[in-house]
């Protein structure tokens, strides 16, 4: 049985991996004690949380970075939820501005050089000169069938595993 559980374990690590909140409830204090206990906090949180990120990437010293002390020691005053929510929205607002302050200008980046479309040259020789060469080269070839027959192994052997576990409970 626990061969059973082992395989399922298996297959539950390739899983997408859920998106998780960018803070710590468990060991938040302050104002974020209060953002964990109000869930319509928590995402105005997030947003502040990536626009800092997100100003950092360009300027790791920004005076709007080094304020967020001030603005959070502010926040304690708040009495209730819609205090911070409105102290949340006027700060992201004012994150937003820093961030588009922080970016460099749009002429700064060069404009990226126009591809031009491939042509198709005409070939010269016959058309079966197309297909002289092997379409796949033999070592990817066997590559591949090796991943396959690793795969397969690993299926059966799981499989057979989980059926004798089976079938020893059921004996037992």
């Amino acid at each position: 049985m626990s061969r059973i559980i082992a395989a399922l374990l298996l297959c539950l690590a390739f899983a997408p991996i859920a998106r998780a909140q960018s803070f710590d409830c468990a060991s938040a204090s302050g104002v974020l004690q209060r953002v964990c206990a109000a869930p319509d906090l928590i995402p105005l949180e997030e947003e502040r949380l990536q626009l800092i990120a997100d100003i950092q990437f360009f300027d790791p010293a920004h005076p709007a970075i080094q304020g967020e002390g001030a603005w959070l020691a502010a926040q304690e005053a708040c009495a209730d939820d819609a205090c911070l929510a409105s102290g949340y929205g006027v700060h992201n607002q004012e994150l937003r501005a820093a961030l588009d302050a922080a970016r460099p200008p749009e002429e700064l980046v060069d404009e990226p050089e126009p591809i031009a479309p491939p042509t198709i040259a005409p070939r010269d020789g016959p058309a079966s000169s197309l297909d002289d060469g092997p379409a796949v080269q033999p070592n990817e070839y066997l590559i591949g069938l090796g991943i396959v027959l690793v795969t397969f192994l690993i299926a059966f052997w799981l499989l057979t595993t989980a059926a004798r576990a089976r079938r020893r409970d059921r004996d037992v």
